[in-house]
C-alpha cells in the first residue's frame, strides 16, 4: 500500500544546517510546520535541534502536549469561533484586519489575558496584508488597546505572486520600517522579512532591520524556492511518497506503439499528481485517475506487482499527503546522517570557542 516515508535524520540535518546559517547572521529562523499537518515526530526532532518557536496556519495542527514547551505563531487569521482558542494556544498571531484585532482584544480582556500580534504588510505578494499606507493608522489604534501587544511587522513573497524578493525590496522594507517607527514612536521587536524565498539574499547580503524569517519549504524539501533548484548542502528527499504496484500490463499509445505500463495505488484523491516525480528517472508518469497512477516502465522490466516506487514531492504534493487521514506514515533514521549531525555540532562548538 502507498505510504509517506519520513526520514527524521534528514530533516534534523537540514534543520541543523539552516540553523547554523541563521545563527551566523544573527537572524531568527522560525520553522513553518503547516505543510506537515502538526506531525508530532517531526516537531520533536526540530525541538531536538533547538527550536521552540514554530509557525503554523491552522490551530487544529498545534499539538496540545507541546504548548508548555513551545510557542506557536499563527500565520493565518482564525475564524470567529476560534478567537478564544487562538489566545489559549498561540503565543502570537499574524493579523491583517482591524475588526479581528478588536475582537481579540475584547476576548483577551474577558480572559484576563494578553495576545501579541504581528501586522502582515501587503508588500509585493498581494495574497494578504494591511496596505502600506494604512499601517500607521493601524498601529495608532492598537496602541489604545489594553490586551493586545504589537510585536512588529511581517512581509511575504512568492505565496501568491511568483516574484522573488530583491535587494531593492530589502532596501525599501528597511526604509518603510524606519519611517513607520518614526511616525508611530513604536520600536518593533520583530521584523519578519519573508519566507524561504529570502534565503538566497540572506546568504549574500545584510538584511538590515529584518531579524526573522519563516522557513518551511526549504527545510523539508532542500530547495531554493526562487528557482526550485536543489541546495547542495541539504537533503531533498527527506519526505517521500512510496506507492505500490498493483498491475503491470502491456499497453498501446494512440499511435499503436507498445509500452509496459504499471499502475500504483495513488491518484488525485491522495495528492497533487503534477507535483510528484519518480526517483527512478528512467520511468515516466503517463497520467492518473482518482485512485490510479499509470506509469510507463520504459526499459525497466524487473518491476513486479507488489514492488514500491518512490516519488519525490513538491510542496503542494507534500502538504496534501501529510493531511491525508488514511495514508500510512513510516518514520526512518540513518546512523550515517546522525554522525554527520554530530560532526556539525562539533565544528560549531570548535568555532564558538
Amino acid at each position: 500500500m502507498s505510504r509517506i516515508v519520513i526520514n527524521l535524520s534528514k530533516i534534523e540535518y537540514n534543520a541543523h544546517v539552516l540553523k547554523m546559517l541563521f545563527d551566523s547572521k544573527n537572524i531568527a529562523m522560525i520553522p513553518v510546520i503547516k505543510s506537515i499537518a502538526g506531525d508530532e515526530h517531526i516537531i520533536k526532532r526540530l525541538m531536538k535541534v533547538g527550536f521552540n518557536y514554530f509557525a503554523e496556519s491552522r490551530l487544529e495542527n498545534i499539538p496540545q502536549q507541546f504548548t508548555k514547551d513551545c510557542q506557536f505563531l499563527l500565520l493565518r487569521s482564525p475564524l470567529k469561533h476560534q478567537y478564544e482558542d487562538l489566545i489559549k494556544k498561540s503565543y502570537v498571531s499574524i493579523q491583517t484586519e482591524m475588526a479581528t484585532i478588536h475582537q481579540l482584544n475584547h476576548i483577551a480582556n474577558e480572559m484576563s489575558n494578553q495576545h501579541q500580534v504581528i501586522l502582515m504588510v501587503d508588500w509585493k505578494d498581494q495574497r494578504e496584508g494591511v496596505l502600506p499606507y494604512d499601517i500607521v493608522e493601524y498601529i495608532h489604534e492598537i496602541k489604545l488597546m489594553n490586551n493586545i501587544k504589537l510585536l512588529g511587522l511581517a512581509f511575504n513573497f512568492m505565496c501568491f505572486k511568483s516574484k522573488a524578493p530583491t535587494l531593492n525590496d530589502i532596501d525599501e522594507i528597511n526604509q518603510f520600517v524606519h519611517h513607520v517607527q518614526y511616525e508611530t514612536g513604536v520600536s518593533f521587536e520583530v521584523i519578519s522579512g519573508g519566507n524561504s524565498s529570502m534565503l538566497p539574499l540572506l546568504k549574500q547580503y545584510d538584511l538590515g532591520c529584518i531579524n526573522e524569517l519563516r522557513i518551511g519549504e526549504t527545510l523539508f524539501r532542500g530547495v531554493d524556492t526562487t528557482t526550485n533548484q536543489n541546495i547542495p548542502e541539504l537533503f531533498q528527499n527527506a519526505i517521500l511518497l512510496e506507492a505500490e504496484i498493483i498491475e503491470i500490463k502491456p499497453r498501446y499509445t494512440k499511435t499503436k506503439e507498445s509500452y509496459l505500463q504499471a499502475i500504483v495505488d495513488v491518484g488525485y484523491i491522495d495528492t497533487v499528481i503534477e507535483k510528484i516525480k519518480p526517483l527512478n528517472h528512467r520511468i515516466e508518469i503517463m497520467g492518473a485517475s482518482s485512485d490510479h497512477l499509470m506509469i510507463d516502465l520504459k526499459e525497466e522490466i524487473n518491476y513486479k506487482v507488489g514492488d514500491c516506487i518512490p516519488f519525490s514531492l513538491e510542496y503542494e504534493a507534500l502538504s496534501q499527503l501529510m493531511y491525508h487521514q488514511r495514508m500510512e506514515k513510516y518514520y526512518s533514521e540513518e546512523h550515517t546522517i546522525s554522525q554527520r549531525i554530530n560532526n556539525l555540532n562539533q565544528s560549531k562548538y570548535i568555532n564558538n570557542k
